[in-house]
Formats: C-alpha cells, structure tokens, sequence
C-alpha cells in the first residue's frame, strides 16, 4: 500500500472522482435502460411517430428511438432508485468505494480513516439533491474545489473525505490516534 505523507494532500482526487462517478452513473443506468426495453415492449423507430397507441410513449434521441409502453417508465424510476442506493450506500457503505471509485483507486472514508458504513453512505447520496444542482451550477466541483479537503456537500454533511486508495495505511498502526483530518491543510478534526 501506498503511504502519504503529511506534505501531501490525499483528497486532491477531483478528476478520479468525476471520472468514477461517470462509471457509476454509467452502471445504474444500464439496467434500468434495458428494463424498459424488456418490460415497455420497446419498438425501435427513427422518430415518433405522429399517433401513438394509448398508454405509450416515444423517446428519440439523435435519430434512435423507441415506443414503450407507459408502465415501463415507473419499472425504470424503481429499478434505478435500487440501482443508485444498491451502488452509493450498500456497496460503498460496505467497502468504502463504488465500482467507479474502485476502478479510479479511491475511496469514501470517515475523520478516522475507516469505512464510511450505510448512514453516512445515505446520507452522501441524499445530498446529491443539492450538489446535483451541479447540472445548473457546479456546486459540487466547485465545494470539492475549494474547500479544505476537497469536500462536497455531502462529504461535510456526513463527515467524510474522498481519498487515494491506500490512505488510510498512513494513520496507522504507528499513530492510530491520528485522524485522516490531520493530514489536510486548514480542516479541524472536531471528532472527540
């Protein structure tokens, strides 16, 4: 495993971050996609069509399309909704990364270093209704820009920091009192 350094910030991972979270968003939108396909009857078109049979509607985008039956949209709002909490607070919750996190070699820990568990998983999901405002303004990049241990929104609500894989190896077993906190600029470690 990789040790750091107090000279060096392990949270400066914004690109690995954003490039995870494309894999992500990637893998729980596949399943849902392909749920409706399954599920709506899907009837591929080039365009919609001027009439549609009750209870069906059309979606084209750049000449590639599909009529599916209306009923398919919910399945794809349930089925993405177990994706998302299955991805960002079991599976992170449990080993601290997502599959995208994973891949890119960083990961979700909290003020001491360890896994985040499922309340603080829940809660960085949750306040991706306020750093998804990042779609209008970058509220998240620009929080993980700016703030000492380039945190979003839903890091500070929860307490946790987005590292390099490996960090954690640094806090210990030669100072397990230390926090991650300790090796970041300008943050105050506030856990008792």
């Amino acid at each position: 495993m990789t040790r750091y350094s107090t000279s060096r910030d392990p949270t400066q991972v914004i690109t690995r971050r954003a490039i995870g979270l494309l894999v992500d968003a990637f893998l729980i939108t596949v399943l849902p996609v392909l749920t409706v396909l399954v599920v709506g009857h899907a009837t591929a078109v080039r365009e919609c069509p001027d009439h549609l049979a009750p209870g069906r509607s059309c979606f084209v985008w750049r000449g590639n399309g599909a009529v599916v039956e209306n009923r398919s949209i919910v399945w794809f709002l349930v089925v993405f909704a177990l994706g998302y909490v299955l991805v960002f607070v079991v599976v992170q919750g449990r080993t601290g990364a997502s599959p995208g996190k994973a891949l890119l070699g960083v990961r979700v820990i909290d003020r001491r270093g360890g896994k985040p568990g499922f309340a603080r998983s829940a809660v960085r999901a949750m306040a991706w209704v306020i750093d998804g405002i990042s779609l209008l303004v970058p509220v998240a990049l620009w929080a993980a820009w700016f703030t000492p241990g380039h945190r979003r929104v839903g890091d500070l609500l929860a307490g946790t920091f987005v590292v390099r894989h490996g960090t954690e190896a640094s806090l210990a077993p030669e100072a397990p009192a230390r926090s991650v906190v300790n090796l970041l600029p300008g943050v105050v470690d506030d856990v008792p």
